[in-house]
């Protein structure tokens, strides 16, 4: 049949704890800005290059010492923070939850914008074989994603102030305030706070 039928896959919050023999830890929390009533803006593509440079870098990697950090914001709303190789839990998923408040609080001059903004572009305009070009195509035929939405999205970025990144701080509390975590990491450390969690479990049986 040529009929094309919608699939809605089941949302629910499972807040898992997964057990191995590691001795680190890679700690995630999730959420979606969208649900809360807020749009997507090219700032948070601006804001993701901070807080992997800034504030996530060096609360997570330089003083927590874990190997790395990420954090992403889809047009679907859907967001993360993730920590990799990461010898703490529950600090870290404090750090996520002081991620508005640095937000309210942010501070750069013109120059250290213009920077996050460059950095912010090149990863926009990186070069394309043919390859990622037809996949690039493919992704915004798929997604309804049209060249005004692009042009739209680079004009945020490139217009964006640190004002602009201080108004995203309702945004990012929005997706804290889910509280969808996973973690795979440590047995010990995750019974020490399974409270964390809604199940635990090893991840290899």
């Amino acid at each position: 049949t040529d009929t094309l039928q919608a699939y809605e896959f089941p949302m629910e919050m499972k807040n898992e704890g997964f057990k191995t023999s590691s001795k680190i830890q890679y700690v995630s929390q999730a959420g979606n800005f969208l649900r809360k009533g807020f749009c997507y803006s090219g700032v948070l593509k601006i804001l993701k290059v901070i807080l992997s440079y800034d504030y996530l870098w060096i609360n997570i990697r330089v003083k927590g010492g874990a190997y790395g950090c990420m954090n992403g914001f889809s047009r679907n709303g859907d967001s993360y923070f993730v920590s990799y190789r990461d010898p703490n839990l529950e600090k870290t998923l404090t750090i996520y939850e002081g991620v508005p408040e640095y937000i309210k609080n942010f501070d750069a001059d013109d120059r250290d914008m213009t920077k996050y903004i460059i950095g912010t572009i090149s990863d926009l305009d990186t070069p394309l074989n043919p390859y990622a070009r037809g996949k690039r195509s493919l992704m915004a035929y798929l997604n309804q994603l049209d060249f005004e939405a692009l042009r739209r999205e680079r004009q945020e970025i490139v217009n964006a102030g640190q004002q602009s990144i201080r108004d995203l701080e309702g945004l990012i509390r929005s997706i804290l305030e889910d509280k969808c975590i996973c973690v795979i990491g440590n047995e010990e450390k995750i019974e020490e706070q399974k409270q964390l969690f809604q199940t635990v479990e090893n991840l290899f049986i």
